[in-house]
C-alpha cells in the first residue's frame, strides 16, 4: 500500500521557488516508499520529486546536513561504516544478483564487445544497465533497463519515473521486470493498456522471461555480433 504525500513536489527545469521542508520530506520519503532506502547523492538527479544536488549543495550544505535538519532521529551519513553495510539491504544485493544473471544470460547469445554495461548514452546522459550493440558501423542498439518491483502499484510508479529518461531516446527500450515471477506479462499488460497516456512506440514493459521467450530471438536476426551455435 503506497502512501499520499500531501507536499509533494515534481523538480522543473528552470526557475523555481525555494523547496521547503514539507516539499523536501516528502520527496525523500517517497523515494524511501518506492526503493526502500533514502537516496545517495549520486541518485538525486535522476529522482524528479526533489531538486538537484548542485541545489541541495549550495542551498542546505549538502545532503548529509540537509538530511540531519529534517530527519534528526535518523542516520544521516550514509557513507559510515555500520550504515554503509545496512544499505547494502536485501534489495540492493538482488540487484546486482539480476544484474549479474542477466548479463551472464545475453553473454550466451551476443559477443562480449556487444554489450555494454551501464552505458551513458549522449545527448540526455541517460545511464541505461545494458546496451547492446547491433553492429560496428551505425549508432544502432538497444537499451535494456532492469528493475525490481514488490507488485503491480509499484510497478507502474517504477516506469513513470523512468519514461522520463527514457522518452526521446532514438533506440527500442525495454524495461524488464526481474525477481517477481508472481508479477506476470499478462498482468504488465493490461496495465500498461489501461494508461491514460500510452506509452512511446519505442518502450516495452515486460517480465525477463517474456523477453527472452520472445524478443531475444529478434534481437539476434538483427545482430552482427550474434553467436553461433
Amino acid at each position: 500500500m503506497f502512501t499520499k504525500f500531501e507536499h509533494l513536489r515534481k523538480n522543473k527545469i528552470g526557475n523555481q521557488p525555494l523547496w521547503t521542508d514539507n516539499q523536501l520530506g516528502a520527496g525523500f520519503k517517497y523515494y524511501f516508499q518506492l526503493h526502500g532506502r533514502y537516496p545517495a547523492a549520486g541518485e538525486i538527479d535522476s529522482f524528479d520529486y526533489l531538486p538537484s544536488a548542485r541545489s541541495i549543495q549550495r542551498t542546505h550544505g549538502g545532503l548529509i546536513n540537509l538530511r540531519k535538519r529534517l530527519f534528526p532521529n535518523e542516520e544521516s551519513d550514509h557513507t559510515r561504516g555500520e550504515l554503509r553495510r545496512k544499505k547494502a539491504s536485501e534489495g540492493d544485493r538482488r540487484a546486482s544478483l539480476y544484474e549479474e544473471e542477466f548479463y551472464n544470460y545475453l553473454l550466451d547469445h551476443f559477443e562480449e564487445i556487444a554489450i555494454h554495461e551501464h552505458k551513458v548514452i549522449r545527448p540526455g546522459n541517460v545511464a541505461s544497465d545494458v546496451f547492446i550493440y547491433l553492429d560496428k558501423f551505425s549508432k544502432g542498439g538497444i537499451v535494456i533497463d532492469l528493475f525490481y518491483a514488490q507488485d503491480l502499484v509499484t510497478l507502474l510508479k517504477i516506469v513513470n519515473i523512468k519514461l522520463k529518461r527514457y522518452a526521446t531516446l532514438p533506440y527500442d527500450v525495454y524495461f524488464i521486470l526481474v525477481g517477481n515471477p508472481k508479477i506476470s506479462n499478462f498482468d504488465i499488460n493490461r496495465r500498461i493498456e489501461n494508461r491514460h497516456i500510452p506509452l512511446p512506440t519505442h518502450i516495452t514493459v515486460m517480465t525477463g522471461q517474456s523477453f527472452k521467450d520472445t524478443v531475444i530471438n529478434a534481437v539476434k536476426e538483427k545482430s552482427n555480433y550474434t553467436k553461433k551455435d
